[in-house]
């Protein structure tokens, strides 16, 4: 039993994108089935042809998918562009936290160079996944990321905003699960208001949670250091395996 609700968001979409997220929905469902060759090749001309975006109160928002087939690192690679394009600031949550070496390196850079960059992490819900988690805090603290434990409940929430310009909401966490292996679904909005609006609440979520600060780390004894090692090292190994090496 949850102390509270988990702490989620979601999305209410109107225009031409809708059509776009009921057919990426609905050729999910026929993948599922027993379709022909032809009728799969028929679906993926399909949805590849419906590519869209859509505005409406000077809102843009777009539908970025990962999959199997033609969008396998296409949420991983829209989320480091926005960190490299980065120009003051950008703020992160997520359930669980295990990405590949690239993501991990846009956030180490994007605050090297002076990018106030703030990770939101949902711990507590599984110890292993914490672990291979906290393998990755020091670099990153070293680089000047600041890293926040949400504890308070069950942080369910897939979201990011970059330069209040830029926003994600979806379903794909920033491991290696949902960037390498799940289908994926997020919507990037680009829209200052909605941009705003998102950060005001990751920001509260960020002032209710546990900063982790540097010093934290540098009194870890040499068992609790091995653990964390290890579960990366094992998390590393199955999901090298289950990508065929994609996964570092």
């Amino acid at each position: 039993m949850l102390p509270e609700p988990r702490w989620d968001f979601a999305v209410e979409i109107a225009g031409p994108l809708v059509r776009l997220i009921h057919l990426e929905a609905e050729a999910q469902w026929l993948r599922l089935g027993s379709l022909k060759l032809r009728a799969r090749w028929e679906l993926f001309r399909e949805t590849r042809a419906a590519r869209a975006s859509g505005s409406g109160n000077g809102a843009l928002a777009g539908l970025v998918i990962r999959d199997n087939l033609r969008n396998r690192r296409t949420i991983q690679r829209v989320t480091v562009q926005a960190l490299r394009s980065a120009r003051r600031s950008a703020i992160l949550a997520t359930p669980y936290f295990a990405p590949g070496r690239k993501l991990r390196e846009a956030l180490a850079q994007a605050a090297a160079r002076g990018i106030d960059v703030t990770l939101l992490i949902g711990v507590g819900q599984f110890r292993m996944q914490d672990a291979v988690a906290h393998s990755f805090y020091p670099k990153l603290l070293q680089c000047g990321v600041k890293v926040v434990e949400f504890r308070r409940t069950q942080l369910h929430a897939k979201v990011a905003v970059v330069d209040d310009d830029w926003a994600t909401v979806g379903s794909s966490n920033y491991d290696g699960l949902s960037l390498f292996l799940n289908q994926e679904a997020n919507i990037v909005i680009r829209d200052v208001p909605f941009a705003q609006r998102l950060r005001g609440h990751i920001e509260q979520a960020v002032s209710d949670g546990t900063t982790i600060a540097p010093e934290d780390f540098a009194h870890i004894g040499r068992l609790e250091r091995a653990w964390y090692g290890a579960a990366y090292f094992c998390y590393r190994g199955l999901l090298s395996i289950a990508t065929l090496g994609r996964y570092s």
